[in-house]
């Protein structure tokens, strides 16, 4: 405990996470942090930085670990870390949370597309260990993209409107931003107490972009 105390004292202490599903806009979330000062972490960028996460969540690691790798950012986003608001809430008590909302069937369109344009082979995680399985492509969410049926589609919308239901009844109004993406820079901003930058609000997709063979190569090898 006293080693946890010292390194949370060390280190960044986490100012926002957002806990908007991945598929939510996090990427241009993600490129607001950066440009309001922030070191941000995408997981979706930085794989490997997923894993204390995932085995936290879905294995036997511990929530020490996840700190400790979340030491060196002041946000955090993409999954699994947006599971972690109550986590967060307890351990860091200034820390504010940001949630993007999108409509369920759009999303889940998007999600589609999206693993059957970089995946178009099948799943890549059909042999991974389960607490992997669970802890990408929201598999925790009963979300199967490769052969999905009626059920599994319910079962993920379901789940992901659960998500953004409970998050709002969980983190305290003053702590949580619903952000509604015509608001712009001005909303986060005031939300996070920071100046009004200049220009537009990012709009930032990489993985839409089934072209870029190295983010493509980048992407299945951290999954193995």
């Amino acid at each position: 405990m006293l080693y946890l105390i010292g390194l949370l004292s060390a280190a960044h202490a986490l100012k926002v996470l957002d806990v908007g599903p991945p598929r939510t806009g996090t990427q241009s979330m993600h490129a607001a942090m950066q440009i309001l000062g922030m070191e941000a972490l995408h997981s979706g960028y930085h794989q490997s930085e997923r894993k204390t996460a995932c085995k936290y969540l879905f294995g036997n690691g511990t929530l020490e670990n996840v700190w400790a790798t979340l030491s060196k950012y002041d946000a955090a986003m993409d999954e699994p870390f947006h599971l972690l608001y109550e986590e967060v809430m307890e351990t860091f008590p200034e820390a504010k949370f940001v949630l993007q909302v999108k409509d369920p069937e759009a999303w889940y369109e998007n999600y589609l597309a999206m693993e059957r344009g970089l995946f178009p082979n099948g799943d890549p995680l059909k042999f991974a260990p389960s607490w992997q399985k669970k802890c990408n492509a929201v598999g925790v969410w009963g979300c199967n993209w490769h052969t999905p049926t009626a059920s599994s589609k319910k079962a993920c919308m379901d789940n992901f409107k659960r998500h953004i239901a409970r998050v709002q009844e969980v983190i305290p109004a003053h702590r949580l931003l619903v952000y509604d993406w015509a608001d712009g820079w001005a909303a986060l901003s005031h939300f996070l107490q920071l100046p009004v930058p200049e220009g537009l609000f990012p709009s930032v997709d990489l993985p839409g972009d089934f072209t870029i063979p190295g983010h493509l190569a980048e992407h299945v090898a951290s999954l193995r």
